[in-house]
């Protein structure tokens, strides 16, 4: 919870290895589908290649630079209130609205022109 970069499991695993030398990436993997299952944690678009995982639990969206893949909290307030027309979504339950914003951060884009 206290690492609020977005995390993949092999960072959580990196650094649980220091505190517990015998676990396994297994381990870590098997506990994050535990704690997204129950809630406790979210995952960070899951088409951004390998798991990532949400610590914030507060409302917000992210940027996702799609060179780099590095994540950074976009806040609610970064963008207009988002309406969902609740009619036209042919009984879906709405548990969360996260929008992704794609596109390249500075350090890439700069390494690309």
């Amino acid at each position: 919870m206290a690492l609020r970069d977005h995390p993949g499991p092999e960072l959580i695993y990196e650094k649980a290895l220091r505190r517990i030398p015998s676990i396994s990436l297994a381990t870590v993997y098997k506990n994050l589908h535990v704690f997204l299952d129950s809630g406790m944690l979210q995952e960070v678009g899951p088409q951004h290649g390998s798991i990532r995982i949400e610590t914030n639990p507060k409302p917000h969206h992210h940027l996702i630079c799609t060179s780099c893949k590095t994540i950074w909290d976009l806040h609610e307030g970064a963008l207009r209130p988002l309406e969902l027309n609740k009619k036209k979504l042919q009984g879906f339950e709405v548990k969360r609205v996260s929008i992704d914003v794609l596109g390249l951060c500075e350090a890439c884009a700069a390494a690309q022109s």
